[in-house]
């Protein structure tokens, strides 16, 4: 530990000795070595893992408010009134019962997400199921089809509300509007770290079922005649999988998420949290017009043994749209100036 002694040395010599900052000194050695020890932990070397730990906490001005050292460090009253009021402050108690209402209303959100993508299953099944000796399906099947789309949206609909409802009392965490302490930070940290296998697992098993989702709808197309329906059943599969990997990974990853929220994190590389407000106006109404634009293409034509083709073809796009999130969320961060053009 003696490069992060020498390091909050450092820190903290500009300052007056007293018994406040003394004790704050000791409150950030205590969450810098936990922090270590979760990366030696996960495999990285100690040189590493004190590299890490450094950069995250950064200079001792960015962390003075979760320490209440603001005064100490000499921040002037009237400075601190001039500027906008801070949030209030999270206590340890309230983060603890946020922390334990994630995990117990995980599983709506883990219900909800992948209803959404199994809502079009059953239109597919029914439509595959009941050609008519033109290939077209008999009306009865569609018309169920599309009521059970309903029926799924309406419930994976009511399963979100009735989470919101629960989770009401955390908004403002939820928002972020809240002063990160240090207490706090140590225990988001230590939940994310308790529970990081898990996390990673779910993560491993959904990425595995979203790489071979493509299969069912491969085999079926390539092995069934062409013009036949029956390749609905390997889209319908290809959904299942898909709607499986996300409920897996949304239900494993209940504590990355929750510490990510009170550690103030945000997943700007989906496209639904991305800095950029047209990726997120796209990524708003991608799905309902994706499902609209296959709906009217198969009502319109009648090309049901074609239309099918629209839904891998949307998961591609939606693919790339994420990519493009990701890659402006990192020009944005990217510090080095640009050359100018003469």
């Amino acid at each position: 530990m003696n490069v992060i002694d020498s390091y909050l040395d450092t820190l903290f010599s500009p300052y007056p000795d007293t018994a406040r900052l003394r004790e704050a000194r000791r409150e950030l050695r205590a969450m810098m070595e936990d922090q270590q020890q979760g990366l030696l932990a996960d495999g990285l070397t100690e040189s590493q893992a004190v590299g890490r730990v450094i950069a995250e906490f950064g200079s001792l001005e960015e962390v003075a408010a979760e320490l209440g050292i603001d005064a100490e460090l000499g921040r002037s009253s009237t400075a601190t009134a001039a500027s906008t009021p801070s949030a209030p402050v999270l206590g340890t108690d309230r983060a603890r019962a946020y922390v334990q209402a994630v995990r117990r209303t995980q599983w709506l959100l883990a219900t909800a997400v992948p209803l959404f993508v199994l809502c079009a299953v059953p239109l597919l099944l029914l439509i595959a199921a009941t050609p008519d000796a033109q290939g077209d399906p008999a009306g009865w099947a569609v018309a169920s089809g599309i009521a059970a789309v309903l029926v799924l949206v309406t419930a994976g609909v009511l399963l979100l509300v009735a989470r919101d409802a629960l989770m009401k009392d955390f908004a403002d965490i939820e928002e972020g509007e809240f002063t990160l302490t240090a207490e706090v930070r140590g225990h988001a940290q230590r939940v994310e770290r308790e529970h990081r296998r898990t996390s990673t697992l779910s993560g491993a098993v959904a990425i595995g079922l979203w790489i071979l989702c493509a299969l069912p709808t491969l085999l079926f197309a390539f092995l069934v005649r062409a013009n036949d329906l029956t390749v609905l059943y390997g889209v319908g599969l290809t959904l299942a999988m898909v709607a499986l990997g996300l409920a897996v990974m949304i239900r494993g990853t209940w504590a990355e998420s929750a510490a990510g929220t009170l550690l103030q994190e945000r997943d700007e590389d989906s496209p639904e949290h991305s800095s950029s407000p047209g990726i997120r106006a796209i990524a708003a109404v991608y799905w309902p017009v994706v499902v609209a634009a296959y709906l009217a293409w198969s009502f319109l034509s009648g090309d049901w043994h074609l239309s099918w083709v629209l839904w891998p073809v949307a998961g591609v796009l939606y693919a790339g749209l994420s990519g493009l999130a990701v890659a402006l969320r990192r020009d944005e961060d990217d510090p080095r100036p640009r050359a100018r053009r003469a």
